[in-house]
């Protein structure tokens, strides 16, 4: 069978694995496709095979490798991807006579036409959890809610090996697309490791600083909880109201979102306290996690949360949600409180905080097990090698 699945003009006797990450453009999604990249580079047992990955960007050049080609397509439309990934990825390998041992999707969708063993890597939450309360505005997202679902449905053949990041996610995608449990394996993503840096954060005299390492994409962030709070402590405790900051990764004027968010700040008289420091660089990231007091954390849903574990390794006090993506990833740090969906909850915490000498915690340090090793082992399970 491996035989068949080989590199067509015979140049060289490995087989064939095609990775699709044309989606993967910022954010978590290419994240997880730099990390796996890295890893094809690194590990010897990579080399067995030949690796075809699609993307429909300029920032993977420097992984083109004996063993890795990196194609571009052009599909970063809604309609062109669409396309590629139900008929023109299939027609593209035909007319490439290219024959892959294994299709590898890394965008939580399958390939449906192709007749291979199949590995999905599933990190799109939304239609695995429980949210629903859309902005009325916010209509596209709740429509690719639904539509990615459906399609995930379609597109994932049950005999699919799949990877997710958390256990809660695996019991999800059991139950939903009925994958049977023992198909399903939970690859942790590698965490950065933060080192201090010397480029400290001016505060105001007496200021306290929050941080909420999130960008709004979608309401399940859960901004406007921490306006509740803010409005909560104005009215309670306007002394400790005036010393804070909370920190945003976003502008008012980014979406429709944020400027809600923005407005529903100026009518409760909440946003001198905030301050919108918009889309910032992993050097601003490790700043803004070495200079705050707190990192809140009030996301509705999250695959993993990783911005928990980048906290929790710089040893900060972390409010969170009490949801089971935060227990999966912070089960062992001590540093964490997670909370009810309730303001007045948050910000009697925040003010316990602050009433006491808090002494330090210890950093969260991340296992040094390899999530992709794991990856490369299963590769070579599901193609005999």
């Amino acid at each position: 069978m491996l035989k068949d699945c080989t590199i067509s003009d015979g140049t060289e006797n490995k087989p064939i694995i095609i990775v699709n990450d044309v989606a993967a453009s910022q954010g978590g999604a290419l994240s997880i496709l730099r990390q796996l990249l890295s890893e094809l580079s690194e590990n010897k047992e990579a080399e067995h095979f030949h690796w075809i990955v699609f993307v429909s960007n300029d920032l993977m050049k420097d992984y083109n490798a004996e063993h890795i080609e990196i194609r571009k397509v052009n599909v970063k439309k809604w309609h062109k991807r669409i396309w590629w990934d139900t008929i023109g990825i299939k027609k593209y390998l035909n007319n490439s006579k290219i024959k892959p041992a294994l299709a590898v999707s890394l965008m939580s969708v399958g390939f449906k036409y192709l007749k291979v063993p199949q590995m999905v890597y599933i990190h799109q939450s939304l239609p695995y959890g429980d949210f629903c309360e859309f902005k009325r505005f916010e209509w596209k997202s709740k429509f690719y809610t639904r539509a990615i679902a459906i399609w995930m449905k379609w597109s994932i053949s049950k005999n699919s090996i799949i990877i997710v990041q958390t256990e809660w996610m695996k019991e999800a995608v059991n139950k939903k697309l009925g994958i049977p449990i023992e198909q399903i394996q939970v690859i942790v993503p590698n965490v950065e490791k933060l080192y201090t840096t010397t480029n400290s954060i001016k505060k105001a005299a007496f200021s306290y600083r929050l941080f909420y390492p999130a960008v709004p994409t979608v309401s399940y962030k859960n901004h406007e909880l921490l306006l509740r709070i803010l409005f909560d402590l104005k009215e309670r405790t306007p002394k400790l109201f005036y010393r804070l900051k909370i920190v945003f990764t976003c502008k008012p004027e980014d979406s429709k979102l944020t400027r809600f968010f923005a407005e529903l700040a100026k009518k409760w008289k909440v946003d001198s306290q905030i301050d919108w420091v918009g889309y910032i660089s992993v050097e601003q990231m490790k700043d803004e996690y070495e200079n705050a007091d707190i990192v809140l954390f009030p996301s509705k849903l999250e695959t993993y949360g990783l911005p928990l574990i980048e906290s929790a390794s710089t040893g900060k006090q972390i409010l969170v949600l009490d949801k089971p993506y935060a227990h999966d990833a912070l089960n062992h740090y001590e540093g964490v409180s997670y909370l009810s969906d309730s303001a007045i909850v948050w910000s009697r915490r925040i003010e316990e905080f602050y009433s006491k000498s808090n002494p330090p915690i210890k950093p969260l340090v991340s296992g040094e097990n390899n999530g992709w090793s794991q990856f490369i082992k299963i590769v070579k399970a599901m193609t005999n090698r």
